[in-house]
């Protein structure tokens, strides 16, 4: 089984990227199954249905969010379908709570069945409407169905907490991938057969901050401004990725940084 996630897809060049690079990495790479971070594929900010259609049609085949998630209205139609998941660990009286959706769910794939489960770290300031992602991973742990491979997406602002989320679950999930912080990190590694990145990296405009245009940002930065709008970048794409391979019993065999960028 091998199974592409791809990192915080950011505006439209994120969305040309994976149009651009998608569909030739799945047949190079014989790949089964192709997870996104999606939270700011729609000019930065959650995901309309116009844009899940458009990755759907691209290859994508589910789909995890994070803080930004409930930025639009219609993302609860979104939620609706069955191949997403928001943030798991939402405090019950979470205003967030009514856009619907769910944080963990199963899928079958060529008769393996994987879980995919998303968390939100307690370092995003979101206005405390997160439980702890320790308790709550506990809980889906314990509670889970049986499943056969299952991947954590930790959307979490420190290296610190993704890594000792990492060291606290490593061997009782398939694999935790940081996403939030759109660098990619060098640190991929497997423990106990769970595979491990601190960050999967962006899919946007290469030369802005982190996907957003350098132009609104660096004025926050030099004191002229106290606050930046949030507009995605323009330039060149770059695709950032990871690539899970499991053998014939599940086991996680190996973790690939996967990093292009447009020609």
């Amino acid at each position: 089984m091998r199974i592409l996630f791809i990192g915080d897809v950011f505006g439209t060049q994120g969305r040309k990227a994976i149009k651009k690079e998608l569909p030739q990495l799945v047949k190079d790479n014989k790949i089964d199954f192709v997870i996104a971070n999606a939270e700011n594929t729609t000019h930065g900010r959650s995901l309309s249905l116009k844009h899940y259609k458009e990755l759907m049609d691209a290859g994508v085949n589910f789909f995890t969010f994070g803080n930004h998630t409930w930025q639009l209205d219609e993302i609860k139609e979104v939620l609706k379908q069955k191949n997403t998941v928001r943030p798991a660990n939402l405090k019950e009286v979470a205003p967030q709570t009514k856009f619907g959706g769910v944080g963990t769910r199963e899928v079958k794939v060529n008769g393996t069945i994987i879980k995919i489960t998303n968390l939100l770290g307690m370092s995003i300031p979101m206005g405390d409407i997160q439980e702890s992602p320790v308790k709550t991973l506990t809980k889906i742990i314990k509670e889970t169905d049986k499943h056969d491979i299952h991947i954590v997406d930790f959307h979490c602002e420190t290296t610190s907490e993704k890594n000792a989320l990492f060291l606290k679950f490593a061997g009782k999930v398939s694999a935790i991938l940081g996403t939030h912080t759109h660098v990619q990190t060098a640190d991929e590694k497997i423990l106990k057969n769970t595979a491990y990145i601190t960050d999967v990296g962006m899919t946007g405009g290469s030369l802005g901050v982190i996907g957003a245009d350098a132009e609104e940002i660096l004025p926050v930065f030099d004191g002229t401004k106290a606050k930046f709008i949030l507009k995605p970048s323009d330039t060149p794409y770059q695709f950032s990725a990871v690539l899970l391979e499991f053998d014939k019993d599940n086991k996680t065999k190996a973790i690939h940084r996967v990093l292009k960028y447009e020609q």
